[in-house]
């Protein structure tokens, strides 16, 4: 899925933007979204630090004390995952859309040429998310993309699965079995009816007391009816 920031300062241009590039998602069948439009550079900045952001629209010549290009190396200096597309009357800065290791350059105004960016860019990014192994979780108001690997297990509580990744949590409404679907059952196990552990995280398991310690410290629980099967995983990892 295509989520996208779009920085510019011209309130006739973001206007464009919002009326065109869903038309254009549903012309080509892109699965495709606009999270921001703006010309506040630290509205747009927090959109992309909160990683529900994919790709960036970025316009070089904004009316403030920053510039686009400033704001690109941000992003990069940050190591924030989104891809950077520069849509600018400005041709004179295309050498330098280079140093932030941007994706496309076009010049105003906008149209055909960043439709077909949008269209090769996706398909781009859907072969790079089978071959990264990322998981799309979408939260009420976000969509987040993640390492699978980076996944240590998965807590249900109420109507929500607790999903813990890196030191980062997120909260989803999808349900265990659906999320351990998604997940893949090759490392990933339902080790009792509200959790979801990741074998790869496993340090230790307490048989006498039916609990798992993982690499990071949490303690999780098996119940009977999984036991033989997740120790039979465990032997099999051993040997």
């Amino acid at each position: 899925m295509l989520s996208l920031a779009i920085l510019d300062d011209n309130i006739k241009v973001l206007e464009l933007y919002e009326e065109l590039i869903p038309k254009w998602f549903a012309r080509n069948g892109i699965d495709g979204r606009i999270v921001m439009a703006t010309g506040d550079h630290n509205e747009f900045l927090k959109a992309v630090r909160g990683r529900s952001v994919n790709v960036c629209i970025i316009d070089i010549n904004l009316q403030s004390e920053v510039s686009g290009l400033y704001i690109a190396r941000k992003i990069r200096e940050e190591k924030l995952d989104a891809e950077i597309i520069f849509c600018t009357g400005m041709l004179e800065f295309m050498h330098r859309a280079f140093d932030v290791n941007a994706y496309h350059y076009i010049i105003k105004p906008i149209g055909r040429n960043l439709e077909k960016c949008l269209v090769k860019l996706h398909r781009e990014m859907e072969a790079r998310q089978n071959r990264k192994n990322i998981i799309e979780l979408k939260t009420k108001s976000n969509i987040y993309y993640i390492a699978r690997d980076s996944i240590s297990h998965v807590v249900r509580r109420k109507s929500k699965s607790v999903i813990f990744s890196s030191g980062s949590v997120y909260e989803v409404y999808d349900s265990l079995d659906s999320l351990i679907e998604k997940l893949g059952r090759e490392k990933f196990f339902k080790s009792c009816r509200s959790e979801i552990i990741n074998k790869d995280y496993i340090r230790q398991i307490d048989k006498a007391n039916r609990k798992i310690i993982l690499t990071n410290g949490y303690v999780g629980k098996f119940s009977r009816m999984n036991a033989s099967r997740l120790l039979k995983g465990a032997s099999d990892n051993e040997g």
